[in-house]
């Protein structure tokens, strides 16, 4: 049994790898704003970025740290949220950075959440961990991200950043905002439907942050996503059969994303075909190859 720290475990991908790691019997602590907060199976402990608090206790002891926290990028854009979005990343894990340092016993490994969102947007080409960042807004958030968590790795702790995809969890993020259109028969491609998306399921996402950390995993960069990306038209395709729905014929018009969402439109039109190679190189396995399979296990009851 090993002793495992979450930022942002109330969150989709987070209570996911709590049950996860639930399932394999570790001992689970988890860092939260809330003072208050409940988790069955759990340890809660106080922190807050923005005044500088933390809960030593939460590390002191741990063997691992699986740091999610941020703010959300699926909100709109405004001048004010996108430093919001900026300031919660490097904020928190600054404040963690020194509570790591301060650590009697140091962390066998520190797994951070990053984006594919660091490559930009193509439609040709196919994106791998040694790429260069792109040099738009989500790419320089990625980066700038990345730049802090990398700062955990010394000789006696890994530090890993996994580059999530489109994650794939009933009524959470994508789906979502996509379920409901998609149950009244209103789903329709985004743009011209050609853009890649690169998607995981939740279950296996949170399998691979477990794996990352408890397999010995080079510290870098690594691909979060399926072994087979689909075309946004495919994705919203496979949606609709799996919940018994018609897709409309005529895919929403870039510009009319663009007049609703404002600069966060950039998420539905980007295009991201990205390689899960390395990954699989490392011995980990998907359950969830295929988005038809994975979207039938999802919405299965």
């Amino acid at each position: 049994m090993a002793v495992f720290t979450i930022t942002g475990a109330t969150g989709s991908v987070g209570k996911a790898i709590v049950r996860t790691l639930q399932h394999h019997s570790h001992e689970i602590r988890v860092l939260s704003t809330r003072k208050s907060l409940e988790m069955t199976g759990a340890t809660s402990y106080y922190w807050n970025p923005a005044t500088n608090e933390i809960d030593s206790d939460a590390l002191e002891g741990a063997d691992y740290l699986i740091h999610l926290a941020g703010a959300t990028v699926s909100k709109r854009w405004s001048a004010s949220y996108k430093k919001q979005i900026v300031d919660s990343r490097v904020q928190g894990t600054q404040l963690l950075i020194g509570a790591v340092h301060r650590m009697k016993k140091p962390l066998k490994a520190v797994i951070s959440a990053s984006a594919i969102g660091y490559y930009g947007s193509d439609f040709n080409r196919l994106m791998t961990e040694d790429d260069a960042s792109a040099d738009d807004y989500l790419a320089s958030v990625t980066k700038t991200w990345e730049s802090y968590t990398q700062k955990f790795k010394s000789s006696y702790t890994r530090s890993i950043q996994l580059r999530i995809g489109i994650v794939l969890d009933r009524g959470a993020g994508v789906l979502g905002q996509l379920e409901p259109l998609a149950k009244f028969g209103l789903a329709a491609p985004l743009g011209s439907g050609k853009q890649w998306s690169s998607w995981i399921h939740v279950d296996d996402l949170a399998r691979m942050f477990v794996f990352a950390a408890t397999q010995s995993l080079e510290s870098g960069a690594y691909n979060a996503v399926a072994p087979a990306p689909v075309t946004n038209k495919e994705f919203t395709k496979a949606l609709c059969r799996s919940l018994k729905r018609p897709m409309l014929p005529i895919g929403i018009p870039a510009f009319v994303l663009k007049a609703i969402l404002g600069e966060m439109a950039t998420l539905a039109l980007m295009s991201q075909q990205v390689s899960s190679d390395k990954i699989v190189t490392t011995g980990f396995t998907f359950h969830h190859t295929q988005i038809h399979n994975a979207l039938n296990e999802i919405y299965k009851t």
